[in-house]
């Protein structure tokens, strides 16, 4: 059985990457044929008054989609081992009590005995503390087959950014830092979850946390990822060519790096790029909130890669923060009809001629700051694969 939760070991979103991945992939690497099974606790009921466990909220995510990945895999739900006693209660009570168990269940990714939920030390938890999950069967009224892409989002993002208001609204009011800009980020994370939804074809998870020194959050989901869902994409605007940084920039990283680390890291640029040219704030602007606006760390992971921003760049993203307000301007004012089509063509193309100078800019920076030591690195490789993509966010309060 493989152990989730290690003694003494935080499970933080580093944690998963650096260490719980490389178990599974070591798992698969001598057992070809055999079914996975968790223990949820390392020591299990063996060294109780010694042991202590402890999981990062926002890992819970993460955890979910990885299981759920390998669900699909094996064509069934995967055995958990649970333990309750006094090493574990604190741990079990809390997984519980944010919907854990709840969610592993309904997605028919995990079985477990419920016996052992219970019993616990009557903690309890703010009602906004719990993982959300974002299925398209929780839209059955809407046909995610039309043809009509705009109208399809359009609909199913009424739906979620109603969702995500209820879910996340007086977490957001908890934290100065995201207060001033609460309407941002709800319009931002309603946004992404919705790109989830529809492209992933998966399950998105997200949680937000608070506690007395930072809100933080996560998205993730095990979908087809960046570069399948821009493959998958019929028609771009007029301002976007499929692939088009890819094909323009060329990174200067170890000559020893893996080529396809390096794909990946281009593929993450790539999204970005294209998301700071659209007429609806995302990921780019998500990024920008956080890093410039609340003074906190983003990190976006898909596959191998994983880049970090923070204000160690602040010069750089300064820049294209003005230059995406532009944009957003220009796109804005032709929806009310005060330029002509052909102005508004022309406007964007040179603001993002302007735009793609700052942007490489910034690429260069992100990779002068990176570091084979991965805590502090700007960019961290990982050699296990985890597809889809996933979202982390710490803005301090």
């Amino acid at each position: 059985m493989i152990p989730i939760l290690d003694d003494g070991v935080n499970f933080t979103p580093l944690v998963f990457y650096t260490e719980f991945l490389p178990k599974l992939a070591e798992f698969y690497r001598g057992n070809k044929t055999d079914e996975i099974k968790f223990l949820l606790f390392q020591k299990g009921d063996t060294d109780i008054f010694n042991s202590t466990y402890r999981i990062d909220p926002i890992s819970t995510p993460l955890l979910l989609s990885i299981i759920e990945q390998l669900s699909k895999f094996h064509k069934k739900p995967l055995e958990l081992y649970l333990n309750n006693n006094h090493a574990t209660i604190k741990v079990l009570e809390f997984l519980y009590l944010e919907g854990f168990f709840r969610i592993a269940k309904e997605n028919d990714i995990l079985i477990y005995n419920s016996n052992y939920l219970g019993a616990f030390l009557g903690n309890e938890i703010r009602k906004e503390h719990i993982i959300r999950a974002y299925r398209k069967k929780d839209f059955p009224n809407i046909d995610f087959k039309q043809s009509n892409e705009i109208l399809l989002r359009d609909k199913v993002n009424s739906i979620v950014s109603y969702n995500v208001q209820t879910h996340f609204h007086d977490l957001l009011y908890d934290n100065e830092n995201t207060v001033k800009n609460h309407n941002e980020y709800i319009n931002i994370l309603s946004e992404l979850i919705t790109n989830g939804v529809i492209h992933s074809q998966s399950t998105t998870y997200a949680m937000m946390f608070v506690d007395k020194y930072q809100t933080k959050f996560s998205i993730s989901d095990n979908g087809i990822g960046f570069k399948n869902s821009l493959s998958k994409k019929q028609n771009f605007p007029f301002y976007y060519e499929k692939n088009e940084l890819e094909n323009s920039i060329k990174l200067e990283l170890n000559s020893t790096l893996n080529k396809y680390f390096v794909e990946n890291l281009i593929e993450i640029f790539e999204i970005l790029y294209f998301s700071s040219l659209k007429e609806r704030k995302g990921l780019f602007d998500l990024m920008l909130n956080v890093v410039l606006k609340s003074n906190g760390y983003f990190r976006l992971h898909t596959n191998n890669c994983q880049i970090i921003i923070s204000n160690r760049i602040f010069k750089y993203i300064t820049s294209l923060n003005e230059l995406r307000d532009k944009i957003l301007e220009i796109h804005n004012l032709y929806e009310l009809g005060k330029l002509t089509k052909s102005e508004y063509e022309k406007t964007i193309l040179n603001s993002k001629s302007i735009l793609t100078e700052h942007f490489v800019k910034v690429i260069k920076a992100i990779v002068k700051y990176y570091s084979e030591e991965t805590k502090f690195s700007s960019i961290r490789f990982y050699n296990v694969k985890f597809k889809g993509v996933h979202i982390e966010v710490e803005i301090p309060n």
